[in-house]
């Protein structure tokens, strides 16, 4: 019994050992990717279900906001959203994935509505639910003592004059 007990002992302390060790990995890895993620999902609901004062409280800059003021442009929009983000049961129809390590300062500095200090950018991809299409890519900004805005959304991943 001893000898059991002796072997056993290893074992269960390298078992702790590891647990102790990886479960911080699987806990900490978010980073920030859901909230981010929540926010786009949140922006996508305005968007779809035509919340203008909901959807322009989430916007972060002066050139996505005049995209919304052209009701046509809009329209269009809604479209483009419906094809990705589904309304009725409020959730992304393909998979999304956020990059929190994402900078997009440079492009954003000087562009945004507000002038706060910016705390954290990110992209957060949303794939197409179609064979073939291009993701939608929500340009996020989080300026420091706000919630998470969205800056841009481009089909595929595009570069944005913001001036």
């Amino acid at each position: 019994m001893s000898k059991t007990n002796g072997s056993s002992q290893p074992w269960h302390f390298l078992s702790v050992v590891v647990i102790v060790v990886v479960i911080p990995f699987f806990t900490g890895c978010d980073r920030g990717a859901s909230e981010e993620v929540g926010a786009a999902r949140q922006f996508a609901d305005a968007v779809t279900h035509n919340n203008a004062l909901g959807r322009d409280s989430m916007i972060a800059t002066y050139k996505f906001k005049e995209y919304f003021q052209n009701p046509f442009v809009a329209s269009d929009m809604r479209s483009w959203f419906n094809t990705f983000y589904d309304a009725h049961e409020r959730k992304f129809k393909g998979s999304s994935s956020a990059d929190v390590d994402r900078n997009l300062e440079p492009e954003l500095e000087g562009a945004l509505l507000d002038t706060n200090h910016i705390a954290e950018t990110g992209m957060v991809k949303v794939k197409s639910p179609n064979a073939g299409e291009d993701a939608a890519f929500f340009w996020m900004v989080r300026e420091e003592g706000k919630p998470w805005k969205v800056a841009m959304v481009t089909k595929g991943e595009s570069q944005v004059n913001f001036r």
